[in-house]
């Protein structure tokens, strides 16, 4: 699949409107630029608009980002240079979706190529032993590969488990982590960020834990955390820490779903003396029923000093119901609903979704043929892809109400002034004579956007 570059395209301008500009995916064309007629004084009455002009300020926006786990990284490492080098410039530049954010697994995930910690000697509390000599074959490589294209992009990183020594079950997949280890992993942070840093990575955040609530029943890394053992890890070890080692990385709690467990265990460690100082804000999953995003703002308004961001959720080997549509449910309702950035999982796998270390089918947010290594751009890329050129970072996202006519949307407002408005239509029909619409209101004037019938499609609008 070729990806286009986005490009000059003619508009009609309005009064008091300036460039207006629209892209658009569908079943039958890829991602491309059409002009589009502006905005006129004359309403449709029988369709209440978009009111930009009265929509309100929510919350900033940081990034879209993807995983670089270590399979991603080996996938990665092993195709041709030109190839690799034409898919990182289609995932990190506007050429293409424009990632401005990745995330890494600290020592072994279920999406690596073995099992390994960063040091497996019993008893090393000052981390004598600590090596990132695994990570120097194929993710430093690949990391500094996506600094070189994208300079700014925003690193973070969680642990699937400590080191088999600090858990209960003697080994990184299944146990909990041992009360008397704290002191020891607050040391493997320590020298886990400070050794990316030392190879021209810097980490903007960590995660004490992924998924604090998963076990794994004996299949693939995991440590869960009560709130009570992450409250204590992150306000009394990890967060003195990095102070004393002269870090400035943030921490991010819970690293999981907002289902109603979630949301009970978040309420309590952030009820914990002193805890919500020690933290940055609250990484959040959405494998959990799309619904379940609105169980957050009560969480943000309760804690408005926190930050929420998005961290895991990705394609699917076998699930093909994970389309454009289905992902514009769960990116629009975690953006709309707190979070600051949405983050894929594996950046990319090859066809089978492999390597792998765990039973999970997850697929790549790109896939590489594992002979040819010819790319194949998932549809979550696509969604992605009418957000990540447009939106800046620091814009903010808008809560607009009018009729939305069976459609997923989001509105942002860039730094410049500049707002993005992104549609995603299944392509039904409202009957069969009659397409789906929008109508926008902005500075007294009205434009009507009609969206392809009988075909799923991804709209972006541009106008300032």
């Amino acid at each position: 699949m070729m990806i286009a570059a986005v490009v000059a395209a003619a508009f009609v301008a309005a009064e008091g409107v300036g460039e207006l500009r629209l892209f658009q995916t569908t079943e039958e064309k890829g991602f491309r630029e059409i002009a589009t007629p502006g905005f006129t004084i004359h309403p449709y009455p029988a369709v209440e608009p978009l009111d930009i002009d009265a929509a309100k300020e929510k919350h900033p926006f940081l990034a879209l980002g993807a995983s670089l786990t270590d399979a991603s990284a080996w996938v990665l490492a092993n195709m041709p240079k030109e190839k690799r080098e034409r898919l990182l410039r289609n995932l990190f530049t506007p050429e293409g979706c424009n990632l401005g954010a990745i995330r890494l697994n600290i020592g072994a995930s279920d999406y690596s190529t073995g099992l390994y910690s960063y040091d497996d000697m019993p008893g090393d509390v000052e981390m004598r032993h600590f090596t990132l000599a695994r990570d120097d074959e194929f993710l430093v490589p690949m990391a500094k590969a996506v600094k070189a294209i994208r300079p700014d992009v925003y690193v973070f990183a969680a642990p699937w488990s400590p080191p088999g020594w600090m858990k209960t079950s003697g080994m990184m997949i299944s146990g909990n982590l041992k009360g008397e280890c704290l002191p020891a992993l607050a040391n493997y942070f320590v020298k886990y960020v400070q050794g990316y840093a030392e190879r021209g990575i810097g980490i903007d955040a960590v995660s004490p834990q992924n998924e604090t609530m998963c076990e794994t029943g004996g299949q693939y890394p995991c440590c869960t955390y009560s709130a009570e053992q992450e409250g204590a890890f992150v306000r009394d070890h990890l967060a003195p820490a990095f102070r004393k080692a002269g870090l400035n990385t943030k921490i991010w709690a819970h690293d999981h779903d907002p289902n109603p467990k979630g949301i009970r265990r978040v309420d309590a460690l952030l009820a914990l003396p002193d805890v919500e100082k020690s933290l940055d804000g609250i990484a959040w999953h959405c494998y959990c029923d799309p619904t379940n995003a609105t169980n957050m703002p009560p969480v943000k308004a309760a804690h408005p000093a926190l930050h929420f961001y998005h961290t895991e959720n990705g394609p699917h080997v076998v699930i093909k119901e994970r389309t454009e549509w289905w992902w514009a449910a769960k990116v629009f309702g975690m953006l709309q609903n707190g979070c600051e950035m949405f983050t894929s999982w594996n950046l990319c796998l090859d066809e089978l979704g492999t390597p792998a270390t765990g039973a999970h089918l997850c697929g790549g947010f790109t896939i590489v043929d594992s002979e040819t290594h010819e790319v194949t751009y998932s549809p979550q890329y696509r969604l992605f892809r009418h957000i990540g050129p447009f939106v800046k970072r620091g814009a903010h996202i808008l809560e607009v109400e009018g009729a939305r006519d069976g459609t997923r949307l989001i509105l942002f407002r860039n730094p410049d002034g500049e707002y993005v408005l992104v549609v995603s239509c299944d392509g039904t029909l409202v009957r069969r004579i009659q397409r789906r619409r929008l109508v926008i209101k902005y500075k007294g004037r009205y434009k009507t956007l009609p969206l392809p019938g009988g075909q799923w499609s991804v709209s972006t609008l541009l106008f300032k």
